[in-house]
């Protein structure tokens, strides 16, 4: 009898503890911890301005505010993300011990959208990070659907295969959240419980994409036409110069048969030929000249371009490596 007994006592420990397991689940999962965590946070006005941009729902201002977001200098930034790859162009974090958010405080212009759509994206870490087991694993196979849809080109495509197994799910629910319209019903539903209008959220991402993909698409452009342009100049300038060096040793042979005593109609003919020879490669020699000057220009505009599109990325990479510029 007290062998049954203590089995029993053990029994209705194990239960217990799986009742306090999945009640602590249950808080969590109803938002428990960040109703007492959202409240005790007041953001900055430049950070409430942010939050008021998403348009977030009920649960997505409280999650958010539940993480603390802040914008954070080069220095802390750095510190906080372990921001130290110089090529990799890293915005924002969500530190999942600490459950902070970190936005690397970008100030230009041109990539208006760039801090709304990096807040997005961290949140969306922050929902996934508090999704109980039972709901990750069927939203998982709803985020790959679309992932195995995307062209093997598309800029999420690439830049996922960067990604370990274990990150892999949790980067991809941010991605598609940010930068997909379209979803099938139920991510469109899933999401609509952090963003009010999941659209707008992607424009912020296209809006500051643009800014790089048209610079970077410009910058290609131009350099294939230096390149191309330079292998021109080298060819046409070796090409010049061996006719240049022809008609030399013509005029030389020339001159050496009119010192000698050779007149005539013909070697006046010769005589005229040949300054017509070098009047039409004087020509050539003009022309390219002029497409030199035009070659210089596109290299002045290449280096423009950079010196813009360092400034941006000295903006968006607390650790940005330079663009090199090209020299006439």
């Amino acid at each position: 009898m007290a062998e049954k007994t203590n089995k029993a006592k053990i029994g209705i420990i194990v239960f217990g503890v799986l009742i306090a397991i999945l009640g602590f689940e249950a808080f969590s999962f109803f938002g428990g911890f960040d109703y007492i965590k959202a409240s005790s946070f007041t953001p900055s006005g430049e950070m409430q301005g942010i939050i008021d941009e998403l348009g977030l729902t009920d649960r997505g201002v409280r999650t958010f505010r539940a993480v603390r977001p802040n914008l954070a200098s080069r220095t802390v930034f750095n510190e906080k993300c372990n921001s130290h790859d110089s090529e990799i162009y890293v915005l924002g974090c969500y530190v999942t011990g600490d459950d902070i958010i970190y936005l690397y405080n970008i100030e230009v212009p041109e990539l208006n959208g760039v801090r709304e759509s990096t807040a997005a994206h961290e949140l969306l870490h922050a929902v996934y990070n508090r999704l109980p087991f039972w709901e990750k694993n069927d939203l998982n196979s709803k985020l790959r659907k679309v992932y195995d849809s995307l062209d093997e080109k598309s800029d999420i495509k690439t830049s996922m295969e960067l990604y370990s197994d274990e990150e892999f799910y949790d980067e991809l629910h941010s991605r598609i959240g940010t930068e997909i319209k379209e979803l099938p019903v139920e991510l469109e539903n899933h999401y609509a419980k952090i963003f009010n209008d999941q659209d707008k959220i992607v424009d912020f991402y296209n809006k500051y994409s643009g800014t790089f993909k048209a610079l970077e698409k410009e910058m290609e452009t131009l350099g294939s036409k230096i390149e191309e342009g330079k292998r021109y100049i080298d060819e046409e300038t070796a090409r010049l110069d061996a006719l240049a060096n022809e008609l030399n040793k013509k005029i030389e042979d020339y001159n050496k048969r009119v010192v000698a005593g050779s007149n005539g109609s013909a070697i006046q003919t010769e005589g005229n030929n040949l300054q017509k020879e070098i009047s039409e490669l004087e020509d050539m020699y003009k022309k390219l000249n002029e497409y030199i000057n035009e070659y210089n220009k596109m290299i002045d505009e290449y280096n423009s371009n950079v010196i813009q599109t360092n400034d941006i990325l000295d903006s968006i990479n607390s650790n940005s490596s330079k663009v090199e510029m090209v020299n006439n």
